[in-house]
């Protein structure tokens, strides 16, 4: 489900900032940690901000197993 609020940006030190409510944190499960990606639309009109999910650790261990077990192809690949 899509929620829409009005929200307006406020100055923070140079910048502006747009809050974000308690029950919106909450329901993204989200802290001062947590990584978002921002999309500003071709025509400047919306920002849209992805949650970046975290790395899952067995995912990186299997990109590093290969890149070991590739290591020659590799080491090639960077004189490209």
């Amino acid at each position: 489900m899509t929620k829409a609020d009005s929200v307006k940006p406020f100055k923070s030190g140079e910048s502006l900032a747009f809050r974000i409510s308690e029950s919106d944190r909450e329901h993204l499960q989200m802290d001062t940690t947590t990584e978002f990606e921002k999309i500003i639309s071709p025509d400047g009109q919306e920002i849209t901000f992805r949650k970046l999910g975290a790395v899952r650790p067995n995912i990186l261990k299997l990109a590093n197993s290969q890149y070991d077990q590739h290591a020659d192809l590799m080491k090639r690949l960077e004189k490209l």
